[in-house]
């Protein structure tokens, strides 16, 4: 769990620095420069004793596997900006955890409505903090977009979790950043003019912290973290950044937020993680 937690705080951070510092640069671009940056950190652990044994088909598995949960959540999630103001994109991702929790079920042949409790409860939780009515328009296409990001993260999350042993963790995550690089650097090239792109020492910098930190380190705990702990608390986690990001854009960022709200959504999502651990005991 507390990867999980560490992951939230580092991820709820970063929000303010991709909405302060990199404005102006193709969205598809800061994705495929943060995903490359992940593989080029973690391309040296292919030299290391662990990674002799690993299996062409396995590497096959965990590129793909990284294609989707990076790659493909990258891409559908930057698409939805193009039809969501950046509000809705924030309310709209909270369905994860009910994602992650589908999957996990659908994944291993099982079903039990009670873990959906403390799943909706983490929504909630998400939503009371985050929801804004919508002013204007019809964002259908929009929301679509950021399920399909949600349902590829989600996943990833699930997959991992199955397929890849805790041994060798880094290793796997070097395959699964190089999966996720690849597409998004394709994608880049064939819908972005690079000639025409400029970027900023300071934006530089941002894109750094941002690929090796933020990504980097972030989904190598993140992955590290789910594997360790149950479906059902994985899956809440999975809202965890979201009272974190508010906490951090009030104090850091200087913006402003309804405190009731935020303290009402953080007890709800906490008494999600109390109920999910109480039922992960059998009590």
């Amino acid at each position: 769990m507390k990867y999980l937690i560490f992951v939230s705080a580092l991820w709820a951070f970063s929000f303010g620095l991709i909405k302060g510092e990199l404005t102006g640069i193709d969205s598809q671009l800061v994705a495929a420069i943060r995903l490359a940056l992940c593989a080029l950190v973690f391309l040296p652990l292919l030299w290391f004793r662990q990674a002799t044994n690993l299996s062409l088909r396995k590497a096959s598995q965990l590129i793909a596997l990284g294609a989707i949960q990076f790659g493909v959540m990258y891409l559908a999630y930057i698409q939805s900006y193009q039809y969501l103001p950046g509000y809705l994109v924030a309310v709209f991702t909270i369905f994860t955890p009910l994602y992650v929790i589908l999957i996990d079920c659908i994944w291993h042949r099982r079903w039990q409505a009670k873990l959906l409790w403390p799943v909706l409860l983490s929504i909630c939780a998400a939503a009371v903090i985050v929801f804004r009515t919508p002013e204007q328009g019809q964002y259908l296409t929009g929301f679509l977009y950021l399920q399909f990001a949600n349902v590829a993260f989600a996943f990833g999350q699930v997959a991992y979790r199955c397929i890849a042993s805790d041994e060798g963790h880094a290793r796997n995550m070097f395959w699964m950043y190089l999966g996720g690089a690849l597409l998004t650097v394709i994608a880049t090239l064939l819908t972005v003019d690079v000639a025409l792109v400029s970027i900023s020492n300071r934006q530089f910098m941002v894109l750094v912290y941002l690929g090796v930190i933020a990504s980097g380190i972030g989904f190598y705990c993140w992955n590290k973290g789910a594997s360790r702990v149950s479906a059902l608390q994985l899956a809440i986690m999975n809202n965890g950044y979201v009272p974190l990001a508010v906490l951090f854009a009030v104090l850091i960022f200087g913006e402003s937020a309804d405190w009731l709200r935020l303290l009402i959504g953080s007890g709800l999502l906490v008494s999600a993680l109390w109920l999910a651990d109480k039922m992960n005991k059998g009590t």
